[in-house]
């Protein structure tokens, strides 16, 4: 038989189970809250900051002005000298800095015009077209090749052929224009250069395209003087096409020494417009219109004596430069338009 507990154990054990519950909510009290736990921060290495220094103007010792020359040939000591001698006048006539580079290969120095490591340099036309394609160039300086700045094509045949001339040799000009005199050759088989010729091959091709009038398929001669013998001994070709106004094929050596009369065995049917602008100075688009302007005139400048000439002549492996003269783009547009006529792809024909 359990017993009752007295008054006073009573008080004791609610004394007891009172300071336990005291206990356990001051303990419960004591836990601190629960936080939102806080993401990891992923901390992104911040890339190294490279202070890109400003580069020296162009022009100054640090940045020189790269003039290319091609050398498709051997050098010799005369031909470098006549290329330092220019980098000297061209410094001390506008203060800017030069370097010479030399390339071997025309499509090595038309890479090195795309990557935009020379300035300036001589391009022929299709070169010339083929990088203002690209947007790499602007037009700076067309020369004077034996007397002339521009030349064109002439269709010529054998005097027994049949075809009316519309040419005045007394006035060296055409005088009729190129349908009326042209038209006559519809049909007839040509002797061409080569398909990279300009003149024996582009131009008048691109003309005929242009005008409507058919022929059959030509005959690739490889020279301008092998359209001519061509011609003389009749049975190859109808018409053939070559280089004229700055000179005559039909009076080479290459002709003339066994065919004395050439000239008048084959006559000129009809003459194109001096059409193609001769070598070139171009400059990279980088280059400033004030820089331009002030090298341009150190050229011309340097062309005015005869020292000037031979200097610039050696230095363009003998090609004949008797004259320099300021251009724009626009007096390609004819050279252009036959291009285009023709066919031709420029990018294969880089060098011409």
């Amino acid at each position: 038989m359990i017993k009752p507990l007295g008054a006073s154990k009573i008080h004791a054990l609610f004394s007891i189970l009172s300071g336990l519950t005291v206990f356990f909510l001051l303990a419960a009290c004591s836990v601190p809250p629960t936080k939102t736990p806080t993401p990891p921060v992923t901390i992104t290495p911040t890339e190294t900051s490279v202070s890109t220094a400003t580069p020296a103007p162009l022009g100054s010792e640090q940045n020189p002005l790269r003039i290319a020359f091609l050398q498709e040939g051997e050098t010799n000591r005369r031909i470098e000298i006549s290329r330092e001698e220019i980098r000297d006048y061209l410094k001390e006539t506008t203060g800017y800095e030069f370097e010479i580079v030399v390339f071997e290969k025309p499509t090595d120095l038309f890479k090195a015009l795309k990557d935009q490591k020379i300035h300036l340099g001589w391009l022929q036309p299709l070169t010339y077209l083929h990088a203002r394609n690209q947007g790499l160039v602007k037009i700076g300086l067309l020369t004077n090749h034996f007397g002339t700045f521009y030349y064109g094509s002439q269709f010529m045949a054998n005097v027994e052929s049949g075809y009316v001339s519309y040419f005045d040799p007394v006035a060296n000009l055409s005088t009729a224009d190129a349908q009326t005199a042209l038209s006559q050759l519809s049909g007839s088989r040509p002797c061409w250069v080569e398909p990279g010729s300009i003149s024996g091959y582009i131009l008048p091709f691109g003309i005929l395209e242009q005008l409507s009038i058919p022929t059959q398929n030509g005959v690739i001669t490889q020279t301008h003087p092998a359209v001519i013998r061509s011609l003389y001994i009749k049975g190859i070709c109808d018409f053939g096409v070559t280089f004229s106004i700055s000179g005559d094929p039909r009076t080479s050596s290459q002709v003339i020494n066994d065919l004395p009369d050439a000239s008048q065995r084959v006559i000129i049917i009809w003459q194109t417009n001096p059409d193609i602008p001769n070598l070139n100075l171009s400059y990279a688009v980088s280059v400033s219109d004030s820089i331009i302007k002030q090298i341009n005139s150190a050229w011309i400048e340097m062309i005015k004596t005869t020292d000037g000439k031979r200097r610039i002549t050696q230095a363009l492996n003998g090609y004949d430069v008797q004259d320099l003269q300021v251009v724009d783009d626009s007096v390609y547009d004819p050279l252009r338009s036959a291009v285009r006529w023709s066919g031709v792809d420029l990018s294969d024909w880089i060098g011409r």
